[in-house]
């Protein structure tokens, strides 16, 4: 009884956390057990048959105890702290161990969960609008033109006739100067229709919203206001309501004020981004004419009915579509209605590279999982004889089996708990390297969803890192796990054919990671040697605004015609130039045109991107002449019409011609003094650094642009400090015009830069995770090879002894963990091209299958095994075979 006591008083002990308890518990085990073996022996048994008796009656004993706690209900709780102490205790004893793996499991853990709060508020959160699943956005669509403005008329005509709708609404890119109070400032403005606010969800949070009736023409000189522009330049007064204010020197009334948080719900056709501030907005006014169908620039956005689908929706607008094609078969045939989700319109252009990301992150926590059960599965050896005495207590595979996944499950949220804090810092990180036009980036934060995700994948985790040691601990027979000698034979062999293939499973993860990052490194620096087609460098661009009131038709010339020669008097300042717009900042104007002499492919048109310039445009920019010449002061409204296009255009509708002396026109009908003569032709530019191709384009010369372009982008060249010359050209235009703003005021060098912000965002990202990944399958590869070393100590002093030189023993070292090397690669770069496969969006000529890219991710995912491995190896050949031989 007295020896019952002592085991059960132990175990008490044990259960309330005393110190040490487990070699306590050995130690008395021991004892009592060596105290029944040799009773057993003097009575007449073998020495087995007594050894195995003993260890009956101990077990037998703890056995009853345990069913005494099952009486009472409380075995389960109780097990649970018991293992949950247990476990602690075993951490606490084992800080190096405890530490690497925590570690290493929080990196893997945080970076998810970083990446997962970015993919949480871009692509999960819905918009913050009501019912936002009822938002769409409606675009036309034929085989050129995948997504394209709708015209006013045909809006005009869906709005009447559809059924599928609560309200649709149309919008434009209106932008606005106000002026005559302060200096005059540039609005971001929108051009809307009624009910523009009611398919948003929400109302003005002063006033009204626009009706059909602001629509007509003299019924349009009214506007809403944001709810900044309110406080910020209106002080927030309640009686704003009825207020005059000059906008493009205009008088309009003030009828509203937006309620606060309205988010802009993005648009194409001169773009302001999703959630991009708007400042006011003004009536759309439809002509009186509305056979007039060819021009396309509304964008749409309506609030389907609760019952309605967007298949349903695009079912009936197709249909309406096909009527509209019979009444006005010139322009509105062949074209049919897409409907999509307009959070699907919102994130399209970063869900791949989101989902990509978050795939790579995802190898990097499974090669993390494959290290920690590595880590634990050497640390299970050490551990048999452990377990052998909590077998012999009584425990049953099922209690040994819980217990080891406790203490996984315990690292794995100790890891989860640390990755959560680099997870905040990282999301701060991650904002700060987003590409400038990334949607949602407010939306970005570590939230409860993000602790829910963090905690479900600490719990995956654990439960996957833990199984594979779980299992072979928890297969210990008493017997075994009491012997010194069974240590690190069959169950060490056993062992390290598991930790053999995870390090072959690390090993390929990591080369499918750095398939994937020498991919987006060689698909970016193409994008670095590409030929931008301009030069950006010591160049300022801003953008200036004439009030339509003011400035329409030749006025416009005839104010630049005074700006630019004092513009070019500034001390430093090369050449200055004015255009319609500078490359790469999304301008997208399209026409169709009549080419002389010729007639376009069936049911195609020639059409092109059209644009406006001054004679030193294309010199500022560093636009090259390819042929013919650049416009000069001649060309003006005395002297015949010209144009200047670039070679894509030459090229599409003339091939090796030469077009110089053509002539097209974009009325439908020319007449001859509609015809416009080519005098040149220039270098291309692409729309962005990684657009297959240049758009086919043509400029017309300032002074004959046959319409007025409201915005003008200026841009000077100097040779001295670009970013001083600011101040020099607001003066100028002071000088000129006190209502006429300056905004957007840029280095071309900045705005250059920010086109490649994506890939370069994409590429650090995948670089970083490769490299983690390469680190972490190095380590599992050296714990393998080093762990088979210390198994096989007694053979290396043997062979040595035996008369083997050193360098057969490293090579034989080596060519042990090379081999799983060589498997881990192999499988790696086949998985890499699949991979790859999915990166097809975010490469610049790049294929899936690139030699250069697979070849050097083979070298050097080897010579880092190479170097874990020899670390080991060399560690074999210093096996002193004395102490081997004294051993055997």
């Amino acid at each position: 009884m007295r020896r019952r006591w002592n085991i059960l008083r132990l175990r008490l002990r044990s259960a309330f956390g005393q110190p040490r308890l487990d070699d306590e518990l050995d130690k008395e085990f021991r004892f009592h057990l060596d105290q029944q073996i040799a009773e057993s022996v003097a009575a007449g048994l073998n020495p087995e048959e007594a050894r195995y008796q003993a260890l009956r009656n101990l077990g037998g004993m703890t056995q009853r105890q345990e069913e005494c706690r099952d009486m009472r209900r409380t075995v389960y709780w109780d097990n649970f702290l018991q293992d949950l102490r247990y476990a602690a205790r075993a951490l606490q004893r084992s800080p190096g161990f405890a530490a690497v793996i925590i570690l290493t499991l929080a990196l893997s853990i945080g970076a998810n969960s970083a990446i997962f709060s970015v993919i949480n508020g871009v692509l999960l959160q819905p918009l913050p609008y009501p019912n936002p699943g009822r938002l769409v956005r409606l675009f036309l669509h034929n085989q050129d033109y995948p997504r394209f403005p709708m015209n006013p008329y045909d809006f005009r005509d869906f709005r009447a006739r559809n059924h599928s709708f609560e309200a649709v609404a149309a919008y434009t890119r209106a932008d606005m100067q106000l002026s005559g109070q302060g200096e005059a400032e540039k609005l971001n403005a929108f051009a809307i229709t009624a009910g523009y606010f009611r398919v948003l969800g929400t109302q003005p949070e002063l006033g009204r919203e626009f009706n059909t009736k602001d629509e007509l023409h003299g019924n349009n000189r009214s506007a809403i206001i944001s709810e900044r522009l309110w406080r910020t330049r209106f002080a927030a007064r309640r009686d704003i309501l009825g207020q005059t204010i000059l906008l493009d020197s205009e008088p309009f009334t003030i009828i509203g004020v937006a309620p606060p948080g309205l988010e802009h719900p993005g648009n194409n056709y001169h773009p302001l981004g999703y959630g991009e501030p708007v400042d006011a907005w003004r009536p759309f006014t439809f002509g009186d004419h509305p056979e007039q169908r060819g021009s396309h620039f509304l964008e749409v956005v309506g609030r389907l009915k609760a019952n309605v689908t967007p298949e349903q929706a695009r079912g009936e607008l197709n249909g309406l579509m096909a009527q509209l094609a019979r009444e006005f078969p010139d322009s509105d045939a062949g074209w049919s209605v897409l409907v999509m989700g307009l959070q699907q319109t919102v994130v399209a252009s970063t869900q791949r590279m989101l989902l990509v990301l978050l795939g790579a992150v995802g190898l990097v926590l499974l090669i993390a999982c494959a290290n920690a059960a590595n880590l634990l599965l050497a640390r299970a050896t050490a551990r048999q004889r452990e377990m052998g005495v909590r077998a012999a207590l009584g425990a049953g595979t099922g209690r040994l089996l819980r217990q080891m996944l406790t203490e996984s499950l315990l690292i794995a949220f100790a890891g989860a708990a640390v990755g959560l804090l680099l997870a905040v810092t990282g999301v701060r990180i991650l904002v700060s390297f987003l590409p400038t036009d990334f949607p949602r980036v407010e939306d970005i934060h570590v939230n409860a969803v993000v602790f829910a995700f963090t905690f479900l994948i600490s719990l995956g985790t654990g439960l996957l890192f833990g199984l594979a040691p779980a299992l072979q601990i928890s297969r210990v027979s008493p017997n075994s796990g009491l012997r010194e000698e069974t240590r690190g034979a069959a169950g060490g062999r056993r062992h390290t054919r598991v930790r053999s293939v995870l390090v072959v499973c690390e090993v390929s993860l990591a080369c499918v990671l750095l398939v994937g990052a020498g991919l987006l490194l060689r698909s970016f620096l193409n994008l670095l040697r590409s030929d931008y087609g301009f030069a950006p460098e010591h160049v300022i661009t801003s953008t200036i605004a004439l009030p339509y009131v003011n400035y329409q038709g030749p006025v416009i010339a005839r104010f630049y015609d005074r700006l630019l020669p004092q513009l070019q008097e500034i001390p430093g300042v090369e050449t200055v130039g004015v255009g319609s717009d500078v490359p790469w900042t999304g301008y997208d104007d399209n026409s169709g045109f009549n080419i002389e002499g010729k007639r376009p492919p069936p049911h195609q048109d020639f059409h092109g991107r059209y644009h406006t310039a001054s004679p030193n445009y294309f010199r500022t920019l560093g636009i090259p002449l390819r042929s013919g010449r650049f416009f000069t002061d001649s060309d003006n409204l005395k002297s015949r019409n010209v144009i200047v296009i670039n070679q894509r255009m030459a090229t599409l509708y003339w091939g090796h011609e030469n077009p110089v002396g053509q002539r097209i026109s974009v009325d439908d009908h020319p007449k001859e003094s509609d015809w416009m003569t080519i005098v040149g032709v220039v270098g291309d530019v692409k729309d962005t650094p990684n657009s297959p191709n240049a758009e086919a384009a043509f400029w017309w010369p300032l002074a004959q642009v046959p319409f007025g372009f409201s915005d003008l982008s200026v841009v000077i060249r100097s040779h001295g400090d670009v970013a001083a010359l600011t101040e020099d050209l607001r003066r100028a235009v002071r000088r000129m015009d006190k209502s006429v703003a300056v905004s957007n005021v840029r280095l071309l060098n900045n705005v250059a830069d920010a086109s490649f912000s994506a890939p370069r965002f994409a590429l650090f990202l995948i670089l970083l995770f490769s490299a983690l990944a390469l680190t972490l399958a190095a380590v599992g590869t050296y714990g393998v090879i080093s762990y088979s070393v210390s198994q096989r100590s007694r053979e290396f002093g043997v062979r040595i002894a035996l008369g083997a030189q050193p360098e057969e023993v490293l090579r034989m070292v080596l060519k042990e963990g090379m081999r799983l090397a060589c498997w881990g690669v192999l499988i790696g770069l086949a998985a890499g091209v699949a991979f790859a496969r999915v990166l097809d969006s975010l490469l610049y000529q790049v294929g899936s299958v690139d030699l250069p890219t697979l070849t050097a991710v083979a070298a050097l995912s080897l010579t880092i095994a190479a170097v874990a491995c020899w670390i080991p190896a060399r560690r074999a050949t210093g096996t002193d075979p004395i102490t081997a031989l004294r051993a055997e």
